[in-house]
């Protein structure tokens, strides 16, 4: 039991360190439409549930969300971290997603994305922050 001690220790002081909020605001649908591609997340009590589709592509994801202050971030971090997933003998880890919260009322759900590298016109490597912007559907 002892030799267990130190990873449990470990485990609460991460549980403790982190900044986690538990406000139920954020729970429902929010959609996010361009011209290429369609985002849909639906997150309600804790869990949550995104589609991602483009042309015929599509891309279903469910798991955890949480929501972290963060002090190297901006406001509010919306962490969507994804059930595993078991297909035959093959077990599939998705990709976990930090979004930070820029903007939020009642329709709209404003979100900057992580840095991403893209290469622009004379090919050079530069870094995009992406803008999203999710609206809750008009019942």
């Amino acid at each position: 039991m002892s030799r267990f001690l130190p990873f449990f220790s470990l485990l609460l002081f991460c549980a403790a360190g982190c900044n986690q909020i538990t406000e139920s605001k954020y729970n429902g649908t929010w959609i996010l439409k361009d011209q290429d591609y369609k985002d849909k997340i639906i997150l309600k009590d804790g869990n949550y549930t995104k589609e991602y589709s483009s042309d015929d592509l599509r891309v279903p994801s469910t798991g955890k969300f949480y929501l972290n202050k963060n002090e190297n971030r901006t406001g509010i971090t919306l962490s969507l971290i994804p059930d595993k997933i078991i297909s035959g003998r093959d077990t599939i880890f998705q990709e976990c997603e930090n979004l930070d919260v820029i903007e939020f009322n009642d329709s709209s759900l404003v979100i900057l994305k992580p840095n991403q590298l893209d290469r622009d016109k004379m090919n050079n490597l530069i870094r995009v922050n992406e803008i999203l912007i999710y609206k809750k559907p008009i019942k």
